[in-house]
C-alpha cells in the first residue's frame, strides 16, 4: 500500500474550506490539520468550521506549531495575493521541510518583481530539499501554462493574445469585493492605488509568457479601467446603483521594440452575463482557442492545487513554476 501524502492548509476562508473538502476526498492524500488565526475557528475541529461532522482534524492557530508536530509534507497556501505577505509563512514551511503550494497570485513568476525575495527562497527551499510554487487558475492555467503548452505544436510564435470574461454574479463574495463592486468612480481610484482592490497576477502572467515563449518583450503598459453601472444592479452579496462600480477592465501590452507580442485582457463585470475565456496565438499553425462558459475559478484553483501535489513532489527543488512540473491531471485517487 502506498503512503499517502500529508497535507496541511493555511487560510480557511472560502476558497480554504472548499480545499480541505476537496483533499479529503482523495484517497492518496491525508490531511493532517487546517490553520487560520480567525478565534472562531481556531482550536476547533475541522469539521466545524466546514459544518460536517466531525472529523478529528485539528484547526491551529500557529502555523509554526502545526509544522512542528505533524511534520507535512505539503503545506498548502490559500490566504493571501501578494508574495511579501506570505513570505515569512513560506519560510517557515522550509525551515520545517515542508514544500508549499499556494495560490498567492504573484508566485506563478515573482522573479521580477520580487528579484531578491525569490533567490532566497529558491535558495531556502534547495538546502532542505523541498519545492514552493504558486498555482491556481489565473493565474496558474488559462492565460499563463495553457498558452505556453499549446504552443508545443507550432513551429514559431510571433504573439499571443489572450482575453478572459467573468461573470461576476456567479462569483463568490470575496472576489466581488476585491473588484469593488458599488463603490464610486472616486473611490474606486483611491482603492487601486494603495492597491486595495483589483485583480493580482496578471503581470506575472505576461512576464510568464514572456520568459518561457521567449518574446522579447522589454516594453510592458498596464492599465486598468473601472466598468460603470448603466443601471441599477443586484449581486448575490452587492447592490449597485447607476454610475458605480459594476467590474473592470484589466489590460496588458507588451512590446519587442514596436512590436506587439502579448496582449492580455482581463473582464470582471456584473453588468453582463459572458463567461469566456480565448486564446490567439498568432503561430505557424495558428491557434486559437475558446471556452464558451470559461473556466470557473473558485472550482479550478482548488482542483489545481489539490490535483498538483503528486506532480509537485517529483519535481527539482527549488522555488518552481508550473513549466517546471510534470503535466498535471485530475487526481483520481
Amino acid at each position: 500500500m502506498v503512503a499517502k501524502i500529508k497535507v496541511i492548509v493555511v487560510g480557511l476562508g472560502e476558497i480554504g474550506q472548499k480545499t480541505c473538502n476537496l483533499i479529503l476526498q482523495k484517497k492518496s492524500l491525508e490531511l493532517l490539520a487546517a490553520v487560520d488565526i480567525d478565534p472562531k475557528k481556531s482550536n476547533k475541529d475541522l469539521g466545524e468550521v466546514l459544518k460536517n461532522k466531525k472529523l478529528g482534524i485539528k484547526v491551529y492557530n500557529d502555523l509554526r506549531m502545526a509544522l512542528y508536530e505533524l511534520k507535512p509534507e505539503v503545506t498548502i497556501l490559500t490566504s493571501k495575493s501578494h508574495l511579501n505577505e506570505i513570505a515569512d509563512d513560506i519560510f517557515l514551511c522550509i525551515e520545517h521541510n515542508s514544500s508549499v503550494i499556494s495560490s498567492c497570485e504573484e508566485l506563478l513568476f515573482p522573479f521580477e518583481k520580487y528579484k531578491k525575495l525569490s533567490e532566497e527562497i529558491d535558495l531556502k527551499a534547495k538546502e532542505n530539499f523541498v519545492h514552493v510554487l504558486g498555482t491556481g487558475v489565473n493565474p496558474g492555467f488559462v492565460m499563463d501554462t495553457l498558452p505556453v503548452f499549446l504552443t508545443s505544436v507550432c513551429s514559431n510564435v510571433k504573439s499571443v493574445k489572450i482575453l478572459r470574461i467573468v461573470n461576476l454574479n456567479k462569483r463568490r463574495k470575496n472576489l466581488q469585493a476585491k473588484i469593488g463592486l458599488g463603490f464610486t468612480a472616486s473611490e474606486f481610484r483611491k482603492a487601486l492605488k494603495e492597491n486595495n482592490i483589483g485583480h493580482v497576477g496578471l503581470m506575472e502572467t505576461a512576464q510568464f509568457l514572456n520568459y518561457y515563449l521567449k518574446l522579447g518583450a522589454s516594453k510592458f503598459t498596464e492599465n486598468i479601467e473601472p466598468i460603470l453601472a448603466k443601471s441599477k444592479l443586484k449581486t448575490k452579496y452587492f447592490e449597485i446603483n447607476k454610475g458605480e462600480i459594476a467590474g473592470l477592465i484589466h489590460t496588458i501590452v507588451a512590446k519587442s521594440g514596436s512590436k506587439k507580442v502579448i496582449d492580455l485582457k482581463l473582464i470582471f463585470s456584473a453588468d453582463n452575463e459572458q463567461d469566456f475565456d480565448e486564446i490567439l496565438i498568432d503561430g505557424t499553425p495558428p491557434i486559437h482557442l475558446k471556452f464558451e462558459n470559461g473556466i470557473s475559478g473558485d472550482i479550478a484553483t482548488i482542483a489545481m492545487m489539490v490535483n498538483i501535489i503528486p506532480n509537485l513532489l517529483h519535481a527539482r527543488y527549488g522555488l518552481i513554476t508550473m513549466k517546471d512540473l510534470i503535466i498535471p491531471s485530475i487526481l483520481n485517487v
